[in-house]
């Protein structure tokens, strides 16, 4: 315990990266004599580790009261109502973008259902909770980054946790269970992973911007997904391209950002989000 409160994000990256990559190695190990719902399942187990240990972990090291602010933050929806229009509409622009920019570039053609828009309400409720977002928030944004965000501006702490958290995909990438991403090219996962940095510093920039709201980050890391499952399910391997322009405007749109709020706090209006320094009292943890 004293070595988990001396190192709290050490010891969170450490935990997630081995709890997940444990369930989700028989994706890998065992390939095609796995069901679809038995790969669906450990899928789901391990896209919701890095949200469960930082329940944990801040638990552990901070105590009660730090877990119901850090829960809390999921509740945390009084914010300028155009905050919500980024988080929904903001993808719906970069999608609309993708079909402007398939169309020109001669790509597959995208059309539109009724069909599609059914399949994408499901695909985003299911996206937000058993799925990733919410799963992977509380812990990616919620735990890490104000750690990270400490002793470092916005956009440094970011692009530190970027790579580490792309990394962590890696054996879904490689089982064929990353978001919908058509195929397993070492261009695909290399494009997913330069779109990891640019969500990172979006993401820290929505977190920052909105005062630590979990709730934002979870409804943006589900919309931000849902073009891409989308994509997928419309041309299956022919895709790939549109994905690519997607992660594409992805990065244009950081640049933006960072020209935009500024690389220290990420945020025109808020002060980063650090972590508070509170531990818990020794009643508080027998309790």
């Amino acid at each position: 315990m004293s070595a988990v409160r001396r190192h709290p994000l050490i010891t969170f990256f450490v935990l997630t990266y081995a709890l997940s990559w444990i369930l989700e190695s028989p994706l890998i190990l065992l390939g095609d004599t796995l069901t679809d719902t038995q790969g669906l399942v450990l899928v789901i187990l391990a896209s919701n580790v890095p949200s469960l240990l930082a329940i944990v972990l801040t638990a552990i090291v901070l105590g009660r009261g730090a877990l119901r602010k850090l829960l809390g933050r999921l509740l945390h929806g009084r914010v300028n109502p155009l905050w919500y229009l980024v988080v929904v509409l903001g993808p719906v622009a970069l999608a609309g973008g993708v079909v402007t920019l398939n169309t020109f570039v001669g790509g597959s053609a995208l059309s539109f259902d009724v069909s599609l828009l059914i399949t994408a309400v499901i695909t985003l409720g299911f996206s937000i909770f058993p799925g990733s977002a919410l799963g992977e928030e509380i812990g990616w944004r919620g735990y890490a980054l104000p750690r990270l965000q400490t002793r470092r501006s916005a956009l440094s702490a970011s692009l530190i946790l970027a790579p580490i958290w792309a990394l962590w995909h890696l054996p879904l990438f490689l089982a064929g269970w990353l978001h919908g991403v058509p195929g397993r090219t070492p261009t695909l996962y290399a494009a997913f992973v330069v779109s990891g940095f640019a969500l990172s510093v979006i993401l820290a920039w929505v977190y920052n911007s909105t005062g630590g709201s979990l709730l934002l980050v979870v409804l943006l890391h589900a919309t931000v997904n849902l073009p891409i499952s989308l994509s997928t399910d419309l041309l299956g391997s022919r895709a790939t391209l549109p994905i690519l322009l997607y992660f594409g405007l992805l990065v244009v749109v950081a640049i933006v950002v960072v020209i935009w709020a500024g690389p220290e706090h990420l945020s025109r209006k808020h002060q980063k989000q650090e972590e508070e320094p509170l531990m818990a009292t020794q009643s508080e943890r027998v309790r």
